[in-house]
């Protein structure tokens, strides 16, 4: 896997040998938000453009919403995750769905672009 690339709406995005890439939410969305208690996300199938809603996360502080980092199509959703959302608060960087036949049409930041973000300015942008 390909190390992990960011939005500034708190995703992430990494890519297998294969070229799948991998969707989840950064860690410290979770720590900030607490608690996840419920996950609603695409469909198996769904073709999504870079920034669509590809769902969202009931945490304890409200609702977040996910977004695609990349354009294409969903191959498949995470379902243990979605009938335990809790698990986000000790694994954060579970991933979420997968995709496939991505393109990149937005910027992605570094892990470290990332942080230097959080640091600048509101966590929950």
């Amino acid at each position: 896997m390909t190390a992990r690339l960011y939005t500034k709406t708190h995703e992430w995005v990494c890519f297998d040998e294969d070229g799948t890439a991998f969707v989840g939410v950064s860690a410290q969305l979770v720590e900030s938000q607490k608690k996840p208690s419920c996950i609603n996300l695409c469909d198996e199938g769904d073709v999504l453009r870079a920034g669509d809603n590809a769902g969202d996360v009931e945490f304890l502080k409200g609702v977040t919403e996910i977004h695609a980092p990349v354009s294409g199509v969903v191959e498949s959703v995470n379902d243990a995750l979605l009938l335990s959302p809790e698990t986000l608060e000790s694994a954060p960087l579970t991933w979420l769905f997968s995709m496939r036949q991505t393109t990149r049409t937005r910027p992605l930041l570094t892990e470290e672009e990332y942080l230097q973000y959080l640091t600048k300015g509101d966590r929950r942008a």
